[in-house]
């Protein structure tokens, strides 16, 4: 069965980590064994081969930087923590991801799709394809930012959109310029609290309305989540966010939360880090690089958990930021490569699921949002 995975970071792994997609997993692992690698990346998860091998045929795949004005020059891990200290700078990091992509495009490597039209191309390429010729294929990206700070004024956001860019969240971890992101656990860091939308953040979801641009809801604290959702009329989702029902942290979606994107016709793509899973089956620290008790059965208490709350499998999917942000080893029992994704539907089916509501999780919803919420 063919995947949409509704979020990866390829081009800040990339750029930021000097991961290259074009590598496999293997030659990706081989390469950063001696030394190992010293930032918390760890075993690499996955590739564009990798991704072909798995059929993943598009993947929503990310812009990212953070304009933080309090950031101290010469800090550990300065060119890689995503931090910036003026929108011009973070302005130029996203653009030059983009330029990224569009290179990796030239190259015959990925497609960038930007009308429902090229989608419904590309995904009946893949699907007339067998696994040999997929292996040739070019890998559809839609492209989206995933922290609005790279937008240095809201009136460019028309620009942003003739580049290519089809979404937008409004902020990320911490204080933004736009909006209020997940706190950090730190007591000691008080730029990090919950608020509202900031006056930017609001004619930022006015010009997102004229262009009808998907509104991601992920990585909101918890006031700009409510605050976002009852102004912004267009379409909406959460690419990458468990059920805080389960795990307890504020990450999470509340089922409150759930039930505001599915009653919009929104998806919540489902994530592998075992810190967004099961947090009381950690020891230690949540990014602590090992082996945890968490499972595929696990993750698939989520899809269980979203699909009652909506009443059905049409608003959930697959957003499994496995791409370099952690590894394998953070990831749940079952999973070291992209293409043991399909261990997870084996888990769903035991559970009931039928081929119909695979069908719809793996790839079906986010096909249907997408398609919907781009130009034709």
């Amino acid at each position: 069965m063919l995947i949409f995975d509704g979020h990866l970071d390829l081009a800040y792994n990339a750029l930021s980590h000097e991961r290259d997609p074009r590598w496999t997993v293997a030659e990706t692992r081989a390469r950063e064994a001696d030394p190992p690698c010293g930032d918390g990346r760890d075993s690499c998860t996955t590739s564009l081969p990798e991704m072909r091998a798995a059929g993943v045929a598009v993947a929503a795949t990310t812009l990212l930087g953070r304009c933080k004005p309090w950031v101290k020059p010469g800090r550990a891990n300065a060119a890689g923590d995503g931090d910036w200290p003026s929108p011009e700078m973070v302005h130029g990091l996203a653009r030059g991801q983009l330029a990224y992509y569009r290179r990796l495009e030239r190259a015959g490597e990925v497609r960038i799709i930007e009308t429902a039209g090229q989608l419904d191309a590309h995904w009946a390429e893949w699907e007339a394809a067998d696994a040999a010729t997929r292996e040739a294929l070019p890998v559809g990206l839609i492209v989206v930012m995933e922290c609005a700070d790279p937008i240095v004024e809201p009136a460019e956001l028309a620009e942003w959109h003739a580049l290519g860019l089809r979404g937008v969240f409004l902020t990320h971890f911490g204080r933004g310029r736009y909006a209020a992101g997940n706190p950090s656990s730190d007591p000691e860091n008080t730029h990090d609290v919950d608020g509202p939308v900031t006056p930017l953040g609001v004619e930022l979801l006015a010009e997102m309305g004229k262009l009808g641009m998907p509104l991601d809801l992920t990585h909101a604290s918890d006031t700009t989540f409510w605050d976002a959702i009852g102004r912004y009329d267009g379409p909406v989702c959460s690419s990458h966010t468990n059920c805080r029902a389960i795990t307890g942290q504020q990450r999470e979606l509340s089922d409150d939360m759930v039930r505001a994107v599915v009653e919009r016709g929104g998806v919540v793509g489902v994530a592998l880090a075992v810190n967004m899973i099961r947090m009381d089956l950690i020891e230690g620290p949540p990014w602590t690089p090992v082996r945890h008790a968490v499972t595929l059965e696990h993750l698939a208490d989520h899809v269980d958990h979203l699909c009652q709350l909506a009443g059905n499998t049409d608003h959930v999917a697959i957003g499994s930021d496995t791409d370099g942000g952690f590894g394998a080893e953070c990831c749940p029992h079952g999973y070291d490569t992209h293409r043991d994704l399909h261990r997870l539907g084996e888990v769903l089916r035991r559970r009931g699921y039928g081929d119909e509501d695979l069908r719809r999780f793996f790839h079906g919803n986010w096909r249907r949002f997408f398609r919907a919420a781009m130009p034709t």
